[in-house]
């Protein structure tokens, strides 16, 4: 596709404006947003993506990227360098406290000897730590859990991090104020690292999705009809409009009375779907679908005193 990669690969660009071209690029096609201030952070993506690539500077890799008709699993391949999967088990204890205590019950209660299904979507899974959190709590709070049918789609844009998740092997790292008790009942030791045992890794599946780009919900791709959404630090990267469109899209992704997860940090300036109403517990906000669209009351502002 390329010339082979030197191993004296320059990261400075010979042409600043190429990297604003690709910033364009990568908004276009990906919905990832790279304002000014984080162009420092595209050009460190793009100078790990060119030597998978194959090119020997990174001028000429996004030459190509640019003139080239790419693939599919091309574009994906990009996507994972220009995202940072920061994660560990059971990340934001609050969120999973309120999983636990308050919304598992909610569903669980309301289901158990009807229709025992239950459906989560880790959306922007990473590395995989969140959904198999997210397996484990359910073999807390559900002891009949084999007499339920579960679905625990994971998906990410990034190919070898559903990879890594699949494989369910972690390092110590991944385990950093996570409860002692997680590692030692759910893993078992492979020399330096820690495989996730075979129960809880059958009860994930993992899929390749690109929340700016594939459709959802869609049956095709099982995005559809999920009682709880888990997408964190995600919008993050997307501009205002294509992170609302993102949450309007997950919004729709749900059964009437489900819930959407999402960091308390890139709530303010993105807007919420009028589907969703926010809910507010110890700790972490999450947001319900209602059965009617929420009403936003905008109050006029009372004209300065005479």
């Amino acid at each position: 596709m390329g010339t082979i990669i030197s191993h004296n690969m320059d990261a400075a660009l010979h042409h600043p404006l190429l990297l604003a071209r690709l910033s364009e690029f990568v908004e276009t096609r990906m919905g990832l947003h790279f304002p000014p201030v984080r162009m420092a952070d595209l050009e460190r993506g793009i100078h790990s993506a060119a030597g998978e690539y194959g090119f020997a500077t990174i001028d000429s890799c996004i030459e190509w990227l640019l003139s080239s008709p790419l693939s599919h699993s091309q574009i994906e391949t990009l996507a994972g360098h220009l995202t940072i999967g920061e994660t560990y088990f059971f990340r934001d204890k609050k969120l999973f406290e309120t999983l636990e205590s308050r919304i598992l019950p909610g569903i669980i209660n309301a289901r158990r000897g009807r229709e025992q299904n239950l459906r989560i979507w880790s959306a922007g899974c990473s590395t995989g730590e969140e959904p198999y959190s997210l397996a484990i709590l359910l073999t807390k709070v559900l002891p009949d859990l084999k007499d339920w049918n579960i679905t625990l789609l994971a998906t990410d844009i990034a190919p070898l991090s559903l990879k890594k998740g699949s494989a369910g092997v972690y390092s110590e790292w991944s385990f950093r104020d996570t409860p002692r008790w997680v590692k030692e009942e759910c893993f078992i030791a492979k020399k330096r690292n820690f495989e996730i045992v075979p129960r809880i890794k059958r009860m994930v599946t993992f899929s390749c999705h690109n929340l700016a780009d594939d459709p959802y919900p869609a049956f095709i791709n099982n995005t559809n009809a999920m009682d709880i959404i888990i997408c964190r630090n995600v919008l993050m990267y997307f501009s205002r409009d294509r992170a609302s469109e993102v949450m309007n899209n997950l919004s729709h992704c749900l059964v009437d009375g489900g819930w959407l997860a999402i960091s308390p940090v890139e709530t303010p300036n993105r807007g919420v779907p009028p589907l969703l109403q926010p809910v507010y517990f110890p700790g972490a906000i999450l947001y319900k679908k209602g059965l009617k669209p929420r009403v936003d009351i905008v109050r006029p502002i009372a004209p300065p005193a005479a």
